[in-house]
Order: structure tokens, then sequence, then C-alpha cells
């Protein structure tokens, strides 16, 4: 999907992070995004109907996972994980060596996906994110590292 989906993209977007109001990324910021020429998008879809996405950048051969997000009515049933193997097999075809991403460390359910997914935590970016309440919390740095 590219720029001409932005605005079901950012239903999406807005529909996974609602309890992050905070995560203000709207239709002009996904829009924003997909004008980067670096910028690529994996949209995992039930029934011809887009339940999540992802957006990362790719840069030489390195990858960033930019937002990785599935509607909360289908999240832990099994399309995280679809989707980010499928992004992992098309990554590895395109010979790219790594892969990264930055989670909030208080977001356990995406942690516990990442790492049944092969990706270990690299370093940490302290009081990277804030909630609702100002308090700052830390960022995980994540790495999912392709074998050659």
């Amino acid at each position: 999907m590219g720029v001409e989906s932005t605005r079901i993209l950012a239903e999406i977007y807005s529909e996974a992070f609602k309890n992050m109001p905070e995560q203000k990324w709207g239709f002009s910021e996904l829009f924003e995004l997909f004008s980067i020429r670096e910028i690529i998008s994996f949209v995992i879809c039930l029934d011809a109907k887009p339940i999540g996405f992802a957006l990362l950048r790719i840069l030489a051969d390195e990858g960033e996972i930019i937002t990785f997000c599935i509607l909360p009515k289908w999240c832990n049933n099994g399309y995280g994980k679809i989707l980010l193997e499928r992004i992992v097999d098309i990554l590895k075809k395109r010979s790219i060596k790594k892969l990264f991403l930055e989670v909030r460390e208080n977001n356990k359910v995406a942690i516990k996906l990442y790492n049944n997914c092969s990706f270990k935590v690299i370093g940490r970016r302290k009081k990277y994110y804030k909630n609702n309440q100002v308090e700052k919390i830390d960022a995980l740095v994540m790495q999912y590292q392709f074998i050659k």
C-alpha cells in the first residue's frame, strides 16, 4: 500500500494506539512518511480488509521498523507474528543484514512478539517515550540479525 491508502492506515493506527494518546500520528504524519522514498509498507488483511500494517525505512543493507500495529480486535491471534515473519522473509531476499526497532519497555505484548521472532535487545533509550502523566518510559532497541 502507498500514499493512496493513507486514510485507512491512519484509522488502523488510531485504533491500535487509542490507549496511548501521546502516539499522535494521524493522516498528515503518515502521508508525509509515504512521501519518503526509503519508506515501504506491509499490510496484513483478513477477508480483503486491512487489519494491521508496518512501515519500514530501508537504507543500504539495514532496515528499521518505524511503526507496527494490529487492530486490537485481532491482537493475540497470531496476525502480528504472520506479518512480522513475512517482513523478515521479504527483507532476506533484499539482502538486508539487520532490522531494528524501538519498543516501549512496558509494552510486554510487543516485546513477547519480537522475542518470539528472534529479535534481541541491543540497547535502551532512556526516557524516550512519555505517557499521559508526563512520566517518561524507556525504549528498548531491538535487532533482528539476518543469518548469511
